[in-house]
């Protein structure tokens, strides 16, 4: 059963981003303490866009806080805008919604470059020092990948996950969830990271029809839900549509009712949480939102 549908970032039809940054080279204390201001208020703005258009599930956009995980940023922003953070959790605590993040490609734990490693394991610490600065319960999740083979198997560059995703810091890996990928690791590959470490599993949906399982989709899915306990929440997805004309696990402008509808053939009979991951972002998802109640099919956000 569809549970709160949910975009990426930015809300295109108000022209709203919470992604200011600046040239690394320009990025001195003042600077960044007036992107990280100008961020959170407009993040303040898309929780209005939010409670406006009933919109339960909403990703904070990892570069919120400008080179957060970077040593050129000093500032103790946690502190500094403790206030503004308080003000905006309680927002969103108030308004239902459930926020989540998502680091971006380089943030890569099982590489074999220790650098590449200790620079994934700071972003991640900031990714979750603000979920937490935020006052966010542990249904606020942080999506990661495997990573690559870098000329190894594919158990052994599972294995290399499992080892680092073990060090990390207690609040960090209570919000970690695991996301199979459209080119290496399925959804069954993932699962095996979850044997070990207990986190949860989210299915996208677009990179499973590029690179599926050997098992049926709806045997899949049923393992894939079971990982969610109730302090992380109800199961999560992402829905996206395949770019026409574009590499497999390209993501179209909008998301097809017929991709949900699909899903929803397959899905176990639980109620799930939805974001989409179409360039067209919030635009995307009220033009779903009209073409999946025209077939009957609604939302909850409860």
């Amino acid at each position: 059963m569809l549970g709160r549908l949910g975009f990426v970032a930015s809300v295109l039809s108000e022209n709203l981003t919470t992604s200011r940054t600046c040239r690394l080279s320009n990025a001195t204390p003042l600077r960044l303490r007036e992107l990280t201001a100008e961020n959170l208020a407009t993040l303040d703005q898309v929780l209005t866009f939010l409670d406006r258009h009933e919109i339960g599930l909403y990703r904070i956009s990892s570069n919120i806080i400008p080179f957060a995980s970077h040593p050129i940023n000093t500032v103790r922003w946690w502190k500094d805008f403790a206030s503004d953070l308080r003000h905006l959790g309680a927002r969103i605590r108030r308004l239902g919604v459930r926020a989540s993040m998502h680091p971006g490609q380089y943030t890569v734990l099982n590489s074999p470059s220790p650098a590449i490693v200790a620079s994934a394991v700071a972003e991640l610490v900031y990714q979750a020092r603000l979920l937490d600065a935020l006052d966010t319960d542990r249904s606020s999740k942080i999506v990661i990948h495997v990573g690559g083979l870098y000329g190894g198997t594919e158990a052994d560059a599972i294995g290399r996950f499992i080892e680092r995703a073990r060090k990390l810091p207690k609040n960090v890996l209570e919000r970690l969830v695991i996301e199979n990928d459209d080119r290496l690791f399925d959804a069954d590959e993932v699962l095996i990271v979850h044997r070990e470490l207990g986190i949860p599993v989210v299915f996208d949906w677009l990179h499973h029809q590029a690179n599926p399982c050997a098992r049926p989709v709806a045997d899949v899915l049923r393992d894939v839900f079971a990982t969610w306990t109730a302090a992380d929440g109800r199961p999560k997805i992402h829905m996206s549509s395949q770019a026409k004309g574009g590499p497999p696990g390209a993501h179209a402008d909008d998301v097809a009712a017929s991709d949900v509808l699909a899903f929803l053939r397959v899905a176990p009979e639980a109620r799930f949480d939805c974001m989409l991951e179409a360039k067209e972002k919030d635009r995307a998802l009220l033009r779903l939102r009209k073409a999946l109640r025209r077939r009957g099919v609604v939302e909850t956000r409860a």
